[in-house]
């Protein structure tokens, strides 16, 4: 009677960590899907930012108050989406480093922007 129970408690206990483990996979597989997602949402922020810059320091446009305002907005989000880089910088991929000398030659951007 006992090595019933055992058997069973045995026979269910290997069924819920095979469901267990993928119910964690495919989270993982999710997480890690939305990782790469606002990623590629980081780096086309900071490529319009560093597209607005030179634009704003054309000839014809600088100094205009609209497209200053727009850099700065843009700015903005850009530093707030980094601010939560911890969050979604989880999946590590050849990517990365684009992104980082992206953010690099942004902030450089920045530092010309305010002189």
């Amino acid at each position: 009677m006992i090595e019933f129970v055992i058997l069973i408690l045995l026979t269910t206990s290997v069924f819920a960590n095979i469901f267990f483990f993928s119910y964690v996979r495919f989270l993982l597989e999710q997480l890690s899907f939305v990782s790469e997602n606002i990623n590629s949402l980081v780096g086309s922020v900071v490529s319009l930012r560093n597209h607005l810059s030179d634009v704003y320091e054309l000839e014809r446009f600088y100094g205009d108050p609209t497209l200053e305002g727009l850099l700065r907005h843009t700015s903005a989000v850009a530093d707030m989406l980094q601010d939560f880089e911890h969050i979604y910088m989880l999946v590590d991929d050849e990517t990365d480093e684009e992104e980082e000398s992206l953010l690099e030659e942004s902030e450089e951007a920045d530092d010309t922007e305010t002189t």
